[in-house]
């Protein structure tokens, strides 16, 4: 069974960390998925308090890293030197991803050497001063690491991780269920374009 983790900290996106954590906490029998955090308990962004299910440094053994965003907890953490002390992640042995402004803290953690990812629009200026280069689409791909921009790009990164780590069989099982009816088609195709768009 795989261990994928959604890394969360206080004044999270509320639709970032649970959309992912909705769509991967469906399947109990593949892998197991957990949300870590630095303290027992974190506050979203808009206000719901949620109990994490273990520590950071349960990342550093994970086959996956998922870094969930925040328009102010992102720099909150990586202002804070025991958060990102904590990750000792090895791309080259897990998946790692981001979405919106989780890229911020890749980038932190030195996970973006080709200085080029995807956030939400609104970090697009956080990335440049970061010296990274915004790129105009869902999801960007660097080997094991991805970042993806906007918060319903969740399905794409959540869609590459489950591919990556399986097949695109096992990836199309996993994110049907949250498809709209009558669009599945549809949303197939365009989550198997953006997936590929991102690795080139």
């Amino acid at each position: 069974m795989k261990k994928i983790v959604i890394v969360a900290f206080d004044d999270f996106t509320d639709i970032d960390l649970f959309f992912m954590w909705d769509i991967l906490g469906r399947n109990h029998i593949d892998w197991q998925v957990k949300i870590l955090g630095n303290k027992s308990s974190l506050r979203s962004a808009h206000g719901l308090n949620i109990h994490v299910q273990g520590a950071l440094s349960e990342a550093n053994s994970a086959d996956a890293v998922l870094f969930s965003s925040g328009k102010n907890g992102v720099p909150k953490a990586i202002e804070n030197a025991d958060f990102l002390s904590e990750f000792k992640l090895n791309p080259e042995k897990q998946y790692i991803g981001s979405i919106c402004a989780g890229a911020l803290i890749l980038n932190a953690l030195n996970l973006l050497p080709e200085r080029r990812a995807t956030t939400h629009p609104d970090a697009r200026n956080a990335l440049l001063a970061s010296q990274l280069e915004p790129v105009g689409q869902p999801l960007v791909c660097h080997g094991r690491v991805a970042t993806a921009g906007g918060c319903l790009s969740a399905l794409y990164l959540v869609g590459w991780l489950i591919e990556s780590l399986y097949d695109k069989e096992k990836r199309r099982e996993t994110l049907l269920p949250v498809l709209p009816t009558g669009q599945q088609s549809v949303l197939e195709s365009l989550i198997e374009f953006s997936i590929q768009q991102g690795r080139m």
